[in-house]
């Protein structure tokens, strides 16, 4: 088997997505699965213009793994601790704001279908890490995101 296909997270890099970073996993023709973490304070809303307009149908199963996280939608708060999964829809609803209140990195793993920004065309974790580097955006080394997240206070 491919080696391509088995991916550590620690040996992973981080990018910064604005407000949160994230390690890009696994790329498949029709799945994507990225770790994200939330610093303290931070919040991401998921669900921007193209998913409110129905043009990108990106169906995503979140799952905790550390911190908690309050994510609100269609004026609903609801706190999700770790080991909690839930999905955000394929059809285009509100958007879903997650936010991490705690003292300690959030960090939750998404896996989308299709795969999000079709028209990148990227296939491999190593394509978005270039992509990244070329649009001159941070990325950090598997180090400095153990080090990120173990740490926050310190970039």
């Amino acid at each position: 088997m491919s080696s391509e296909l088995f991916v550590k997270l620690k040996e992973v890099e981080g990018l910064y997505h604005r407000p949160d970073w994230y390690r890009p996993l696994a790329y498949g023709e029709n799945i994507y699965m990225d770790t994200t973490y939330l610093l303290p304070g931070v919040e991401l809303v998921m669900g921007g213009p193209k998913y409110l307009e129905g043009t990108e149908r990106l169906e995503r199963v979140i799952y905790t793994m550390t911190g908690t996280i309050e994510v609100t939608h269609a004026g609903q708060t609801v706190v999700v601790n770790p080991h909690t999964a839930f999905i955000v829809p394929l059809e285009p609803t509100s958007p879903f704001a997650v936010k991490n209140n705690g003292p300690e990195v959030a960090s939750y793993i998404v896996c989308y279908s299709p795969p999000p920004h079709p028209e990148l065309n990227i296939q491999r974790r190593e394509e978005m890490i270039a992509r990244y580097r070329q649009n001159n955006r941070p990325v950090k080394s598997a180090e400095e995101m153990e080090q990120l997240i173990a740490n926050p206070e310190k970039i």
